[in-house]
């Protein structure tokens, strides 16, 4: 049977020459504010087609953009989210960075991909291992339906998935919405989130630059799925994911991923290749650091993955009013 899903990553238009689209990773994220409403603007205005953000529930129940489950890194609030009530407590907290903004909620992204000129930027969420998948995914589809009725936000929208359990409650209450696995690891990917269950899948570009990766990369994308790799924000690696075929890049560096985009749009490929010609991707020392990370996060996000199992398989699913 046909998906009835928005294919959302067809939806933005393709750059000259096959070029991947530039995803801004929490917005313009290395300048500004990560994962706040400036940051998400300003990696528009740099030229980005899409942003990439993190959703987690507060103690009240409302759903903010932040990527870790805690406050202490990036704002001068402290405890857990989920401990924290938003009202009176959260929505007063600012950035650590500056210009020291406010935490923003998951509809005030929504009101801002809802103004007039965002109608085809698209918007990336990352859903960490740690939320309900029902509880999460009912509060979201709650929230478009009572603050935005006559909004259909499925051709702006991106569910990405780090764990299969997520896929039910995807199916059951955000039906249409275009999704696909985040990851670390090629097994898990090829294991729990088969070409038929996904619309693409956002790998870590380390992953991807290896040999298995990029065998990866060409059989997914034969199967019409879209390839993102993330965080990329060295401009070789961004060379090298245009040499590669990607789909998407996320970057924190926005700006900076539009020049090098704008490079091979001027230019054109064969001209741009020729001006890098001596620009070495495969060096010891790349493969050397690339080895030592791929090791220590593939051992955390395998860990985190299996006490993510556990934790799900005991939830008791549930549907909101």
């Amino acid at each position: 049977m046909a998906s009835s899903r928005q294919q959302i990553l067809s939806f933005a238009t393709s750059r000259l020459n096959r070029l991947p689209l530039s995803v801004g990773h929490r917005g313009a994220s290395e300048q500004w504010p990560e994962n706040s409403i400036l940051s998400m603007g300003q990696a528009v205005k740099d030229g980005a087609d899409g942003l990439e953000g993190d959703l987690h529930l507060t103690s009240d129940g409302e759903i903010i953009v932040m990527h870790d489950p805690s406050l202490d890194r990036t704002t001068d609030g402290t405890g857990l989210i989920k401990d924290r009530p938003w009202k009176g407590y959260i929505d007063g907290l600012r950035s650590k960075k500056e210009p020291h903004v406010p935490v923003p909620r998951c509809r005030d992204v929504l009101a801002f991909l809802a103004q007039e000129g965002n109608e085809k930027v698209w918007w990336n969420i990352d859903i960490k291992m740690n939320n309900s998948p029902a509880l999460l995914f009912s509060k979201f589809a709650k929230l478009i339906k009572d603050h935005f009725p006559d909004r259909d936000f499925s051709s702006q929208i991106v569910l990405g998935l780090w764990h299969p359990k997520f896929l039910p409650a995807a199916d059951r209450y955000l039906p249409k919405f275009s999704r696909i696995h985040i990851g670390f690891s090629l097994e898990i990917a090829r294991e729990h989130f088969p070409p038929q269950t996904v619309d693409g899948y956002s790998i870590n570009f380390m992953v991807l630059s290896t040999v298995e990766g990029r065998l990866f990369v060409k059989e997914m994308q034969a199967a019409g799925k879209q390839i993102l790799a993330w965080t990329v924000n060295d401009t070789i690696e961004a060379r090298e994911c245009i040499r590669m075929g990607i789909d998407y890049v996320l970057t924190d560096r926005t700006k900076v991923l539009g020049k090098v985009l704008h490079e091979y749009e001027t230019l054109g490929k064969e001209a741009v290749d020729k001006k890098y010609e001596d620009e070495v991707f495969n060096t010891w020392s790349r493969w050397g650091r690339y080895a030592f990370w791929r090791t220590l996060i593939w051992m955390f996000l395998t860990i985190k993955f299996r006490q993510a199992t556990e934790q799900l398989n005991k939830e008791v699913d549930v549907v909101m009013a």
